[in-house]
């Protein structure tokens, strides 16, 4: 089992943050995903577990290249995001026959999640630079909910947190980010409080 660690932050200068990873990271893909989260009467959420089926594709398709089931733990950690972390890739073909089966079992869509998401590489740090993302209401309307970039590691190993921590934050801080950039909630609770209100 995957343990995750992750710190997603706040970008409020897009130009800047893409100008720096373009010219000190790996552009590894660039694609639009669709993150639907799935919950039974939202028993997974009280207990800030995910499950989420992540449809992924071409930035000028709509034709689905990749698909992916997670589930996710409790999160732990402080200025840093641990979670556990089960994933599976799914066949495209199989999409609609695994959202007939989540909906068997009493899962329903809890919220949709459209995102403009690049990846890169800097050494083993994984960036995700999420230019766009918002929440999908219909098939017409959609919130912002703003634009964000997440540094993450993933390992089987056990290490110490407090280094893995520190390392993520010594390249965001070459981001020019700061401890209060951080965002502690996770897009699923982002959308979920602007549904609230």
């Amino acid at each position: 089992m995957f343990k995750e660690y992750e710190i997603k932050v706040h970008v409020r200068d897009i130009n800047k943050t893409s100008k720096f990873l373009k010219k000190e990271a790996i552009l590894l893909k660039r694609a639009v995903q669709f993150d639907i989260y799935y919950d039974c009467m939202k028993k997974l959420f009280s207990k800030d577990e995910h499950l989420r089926l992540r449809i992924e594709c071409e930035l000028n398709s709509k034709e689905v290249k990749y698909v992916e089931f997670t589930w996710k733990g409790p999160r732990q950690g402080e200025n840093v995001e641990i979670r556990r972390d089960i994933s599976i890739q799914v066949s495209p073909v199989d999409l609609k026959n695994l959202k007939r089966i989540l909906e068997k079992l009493g899962f329903k869509p809890l919220v949709t999640i459209r995102k403009l998401r690049e990846r890169y590489k800097m050494n083993n740090i994984e960036l995700e630079f999420d230019r766009k993302v918002e929440l999908i209401k219909n098939e017409k309307k959609s919130i912002p909910l703003g634009a964000f970039l997440q540094a993450s590691i993933e390992t089987y190993m056990r290490k110490n947190h407090k280094t893995i921590k520190n390392k993520l934050w010594k390249y965001l801080h070459k981001l020019g980010f700061k401890y209060n950039d951080w965002v502690e909630k996770s897009y699923i609770e982002l959308a979920l409080e602007k549904l609230e209100k």
